[in-house]
């Protein structure tokens, strides 16, 4: 596998990959700079969401984060969803291309004064809803206007992986999708984990054969006890058509873990699938 994917982190960032597991929220303010990022907030219909943008360029690769600190414990859910370790985000520093772009979640980074409609709600049983899905297009359209593209690819990591599938399914304009540990049939995984329902949220696997014409690739880990490779294999026997898209393996992986190789061998699988 090529490691030209792995643009080169600076000290800060390491030192926030390595602590951001157990301190506090993830300092992404601190960070993104470092790797190039400018840091802005959309003004949606219901959330004010941070997204950073790097770059220009015809085709514009956003990475949207996963669910973040949702719960404190299994029936304890938190007060601020903000990453305490940051998956999506070291994902999109590490990406050389000429444009991309990070989307944080609602309420993950929320500035004093930007918690508005920050309800548990949508970091729980909403975390996939309507009002979710409909802002972050609206940041995918900021991001796409900045960078000058045409075109977009989505990279989702966990949680995130389920809302590229959700976008993709009511853009035009996608042309890749790469989810990492996604969670592609919440119904299934509730259901598998014995946990409440995500009764308010759009399910991916609802809208399969909607994305099915578009190449992707679903990377999931062999370990991995929080979504197993089950659920990637699951959403592709969804499709009627499934030509342009594969289930990635990566042995020894478990959930959480150093995502860049895998994920860069899965762009560049793409590809192949156009």
């Amino acid at each position: 596998m090529s490691r030209s994917f792995l643009r080169p982190l600076s000290l800060l960032l390491l030192l926030g990959l390595f602590l951001g597991g157990c301190g506090g929220p993830y300092p992404i303010d601190a960070l993104a700079p470092e790797q190039g990022f400018s840091a802005h907030v959309l003004a949606g219909e219901t959330f004010d969401l941070r997204w950073f943008g790097r770059g220009c360029g015809a085709t514009l690769r956003v990475y949207i984060e996963g669910d973040g600190r949702a719960w404190l414990t299994r029936t304890r859910p938190s007060s601020d969803p903000t990453p305490r370790r940051a998956e999506g985000f070291e994902l999109a520093a590490a990406d050389p291309s000429s444009a991309v772009a990070y989307l944080a979640r609602p309420c993950q980074y929320a500035e004093e004064g930007g918690r508005r409609n920050c309800v548990i709600r949508f970091w729980t049983s909403a975390r996939y809803a309507e009002p979710v899905v409909r802002d972050l297009s609206l940041a995918v359209d900021a991001a796409k206007g900045q960078a000058g593209a045409e075109r977009v690819e989505l990279v989702g990591y966990s949680g995130g992986g389920a809302l590229v599938v959700l976008l993709a399914a009511r853009r035009d304009d996608v042309t890749g999708i790469v989810t990492v540990a996604g969670n592609l049939d919440h119904a299934w995984w509730t259901d598998q984990h014995r946990v409440s329902p995500l009764a308010d949220s759009l399910n991916p696997m609802d809208f399969v054969r909607r994305v099915q014409s578009i190449p992707q690739v679903h990377v999931a880990g062999a370990d991995d006890e929080i979504i197993p490779p089950a659920m990637a294999l699951r959403f592709v026997a969804g499709m009627s058509d499934a030509s342009r898209a594969r289930v990635m393996v990566v042995p020894g992986m478990g959930h959480d873990g150093d995502w860049r190789e895998p994920v860069a061998e899965a762009l560049a699988e793409l590809e192949a699938l156009r």
